[in-house]
Parts: structure tokens; sequence; C-alpha cells
């Protein structure tokens, strides 16, 4: 039996500097999985990770109890004049802070539409594409297509992600120039639009209301809303993982899927970053844009 003394002895095992507590512990979502295993893994993705986290406030999710945390030091509060919503928010700056709220037993991290430090200005547009359970992948690809090709239209370029569930975000870098009303409404109006061309595709409904549809949330286009950030685990049974995706993925017939054990790999081999023209993309709303949409 160890004595005390002995026990205070043991190394401490640490990662970018942060001491990991109880590494062995199970991951109750993923029973396979352990707390060092979801360290590891934001450890080996820090360079994909840490440029989706570090722009943005986040919120983060438990990877236990699935709830939204505030953690501790790292929760910034934001200022009354910048505020439509209120709250708080976390903020990270490089990799150790990422390990330590998963020290604290988070892994699943939601990011903002804005970056700091104009908060006040969205810089992406998400629209979330939200099918209904019953529908094949298929239906989902075709969505997501009919979704690009209106975008397209109207002269705005699109990039596309899983978000380790069922559908697949669609996000339009957009210059800091419109307030988070507008752009809301503007999502909306896209969703909407969408609906008017095929409405036996897409509803404006959400929910167990989608009947056999896909709906197009635009609701995450509004200050203090959160969507999954690019690269991280979903706390959700096996960590799934929200990875950005080529257009060309999505016209094979299969749907693309990405865990903890194999997201590592996709991002060391693949052949070029799906996303990289993504900070040079960054485009306008106009009047023009708001009027084919109807708003």
């Amino acid at each position: 039996m160890r004595t005390s003394i002995e026990k205070a002895t043991l190394p401490v095992l640490r990662v970018a500097g942060v001491a990991i507590s109880h590494p062995e512990r199970r991951i109750e979502v993923a029973p396979g999985h352990t707390k060092l295993d979801v360290v590891r893994y934001h450890e080996r993705m820090a360079a994909w990770v840490l440029p989706e986290l570090a722009p943005r406030p986040i919120s983060v999710v438990s990877f236990d109890q699935a709830r939204s945390r505030e953690d501790g030091e790292h929760v910034h509060h934001r200022r009354e004049e910048d505020d439509d919503v209120g709250g708080t928010f976390v903020r990270v700056s490089d990799i150790a802070d990422v390990v330590r709220i998963v020290q604290n037993g988070s892994c699943e991290f939601q990011t903002w539409g804005a970056s700091f430090p104009r908060l006040e200005r969205p810089d992406r547009i998400t629209l979330d594409i939200d099918p209904d359970p019953a529908l094949p992948w298929m239906s989902v690809q075709d969505a997501a297509h009919h979704a690009r090709s209106l975008l397209e239209s109207l002269g705005l370029g699109a990039f596309a992600k899983t978000t380790g569930s069922r559908g697949l975000h669609i996000v339009v870098p957009i210059t800091r120039r419109h307030s988070w009303t507008e752009v809301r409404v503007f999502a909306q109006g896209i969703s909407e639009e969408l609906e008017r061309r095929d409405p036996t595709l897409f509803t404006s409904l959400a929910g167990e209301e989608r009947r056999g549809r896909v709906h197009v949330g635009y609701a995450r286009n509004a200050d203090g809303r959160t969507a999954v950030a690019a690269y991280s685990l979903r706390t959700r049974a096996g960590l799934p993982v929200s990875m950005p995706i080529a257009w060309s993925d999505l016209e094979n017939g299969d749907r693309p899927h990405f865990d903890i054990q194999s997201a590592p790999a996709v991002v060391a081999h693949r052949g070029s970053d799906p996303w990289a023209a993504y900070d040079r993309s960054r485009q306008t709303i106009s009047g023009a844009m708001r009027r084919a949409v109807g708003v």
C-alpha cells in the first residue's frame, strides 16, 4: 500500500504545460475513450483547432453532462456597450487554454459568428442544413448543393463542414459591415427563398415539423448564438468531429464522417485544406442580394 508521501511523489502528467488529473477517466458518451484521449486529440490538432477558437468568443460543453459551462478565470464578461443579448463567453489564446478547458471537463467548442475586437459586427453567416432524421443522405447533399447554387447566384462563395451530427453547415465569410440584425434577416431570407424554390425539399419548420424535408436554420446568426467550431469534437457517441470538407466530398453519395480517431489522420494526409481560401473570401451583403431573397 502506498503511503501519502509516496502518492505525493508520483509524476504529474502534463500536456501543453497543463497538469492532467485522472487521465484514465472514461468518457461517459464514448466509453471506449478516456480523458487523456481527448486531451491528446487537442494537442495533435492544435494547428487546426486554435485558429478556429482563438479569434472568437466561445462556449464549451461538458463531455459528461453535455451542458454549457463557464470555465473559471477564462470567462470574459461582455462590456455593456457591446451588449444586445448579454451573457458571458470563454476566450482562449493558446493551446494550453484549450487543454485546460478539457482538463476541467469539456470537449465541445461552440463559436460566435463574430471575432475580436468587433463583436457587434458578425463576420460570417452560418446556414444549418438540418434534415428530418428519416431522410437519406442524398437529400442532405441535394439541399446543400441547392443552397450553394442560390448563394452563388447572389454572388456569394461558401464553405461546407460536417456538424458531427446528421447535417451540414454552410459558412459564408462576410466583411464586418453589417449588424447582427441585418445578417440574421438576410440568412432568414435565404432559408425562405430555398423553401419557395423547392417546398418539397425545404421547409421553414424545424424539429418534428420538418416531416420529410430539410430545415435550413438561420437562428445561429444572432448576437450571442453559437455554432459548433470546425475541428471540434461533439459530445455524442464515438466523439464525432465537425470537419471542413470540399464541395466535391458531397458528390460521391457517401456521408462524410470524422471522429476523434480519424480526424487527425485526415488533416495530416489530405492534399489540401478545403478552407484554405476562407480568410481571403470575405464578401459584402449588397442591397441587390437582399432584394433577391425578399428582404
